[in-house]
């Protein structure tokens, strides 16, 4: 998980600050027939300032070959999010891919499915873009909700 959270540091750049709104949106994941909502890890307001952490990375047993439904909620359906993760493939190499943007009204869920049936799923991020741009033109963060895989 710690490789997970230092390779997308890379994209996420700043995440400082320290005061939160009350209400925290939440990520639903499920798999393997449980179900579990996660607070934020880090929460940011609208303009990716003023930022506090939240909650530890959740735990969430998927065995390999197993899909992970995600659900979020309106807050952030409306906005821009993604979700990206870290696998071990077949041959015993990590990789890191994701979903690329969703949201703007029309994306509550996915469906997250491995390339192949033998791949283990080592930790979930779901991100969630704020108002603000970073000078790359990326959209910078304003929260992300973190899981860590076991099998």
């Amino acid at each position: 998980m710690r490789r997970l959270a230092s390779v997308l540091a890379v994209s996420v750049l700043v995440l400082t600050g320290c005061s939160l709104p009350r209400h925290y949106p939440e990520v639903t994941f499920h798999a393997n027939g449980k179900t579990i909502r996660v607070e934020p890890a880090v929460y940011c307001d609208l303009g990716g300032d003023n930022c506090a952490e939240r909650a530890q990375p959740a735990k969430l047993k998927v065995p390999a070959g197993k899909v992970v439904q995600i659900s979020v909620d309106g807050q952030l359906a409306d906005g821009l999010w993604e979700a990206v993760f870290l696998y071990r493939d077949a041959a015993g190499k990590e990789q890191t891919t994701g979903t690329g943007l969703l949201g703007k009204g029309e994306n509550f869920t996915y469906t997250l499915s491995l390339p192949d049936k033998a791949d283990q799923l080592l930790g979930i991020e779901v991100h969630e873009a704020a108002a603000a741009v970073l000078e790359t033109g990326q959209p910078l963060l304003r929260g992300y909700w973190a899981v860590e895989v076991t099998s």
